[in-house]
């Protein structure tokens, strides 16, 4: 029969309970990133292995308003969640899908957890 498989992506899971919904998925505030990339994993029979399917620090889409004050043309409004980075006045805006963000990464990078606790 068929026997599942799973990777898991851990590039922005370091942190637990950092959303206020758990829909909500672009440039995360307060997230973190996750275990380094590996295919040891805690359950090999089923985990193949972490890895980040999206490089960290790179931008899944853009604020209303781009970092150069453009209104951003592919907006989504998931990226304006009240758990998105760049919804708030003392944070940058948030650039394109794909490309950095410089605010996200050190983020990123302050809150990860890259090794088992």
């Amino acid at each position: 029969g068929f026997v599942p498989h799973v990777i898991i992506d851990t590039g922005r899971n370091g942190v637990v309970d950092m959303r206020h919904d758990c829909k909500n998925w672009c440039n995360i505030r307060g997230a973190g990133v996750g275990l380094k990339p590996t295919t040891e994993t805690a359950d090999p029979e089923i985990i193949d292995a972490y890895f980040w399917l999206k490089t960290p620090g790179e931008s899944d889409g853009c604020s209303q308003t781009l970092p150069d004050g453009m209104q951003c043309p592919r907006y989504d409004s998931d990226c304006g969640s009240e758990d998105s980075l760049g919804t708030r006045p003392n944070e940058p805006p948030a650039p394109e899908a794909g490309q950095w963000y410089d605010y996200q990464i050190k983020q990123l990078a302050a809150n990860a957890r890259l090794s088992p606790a």
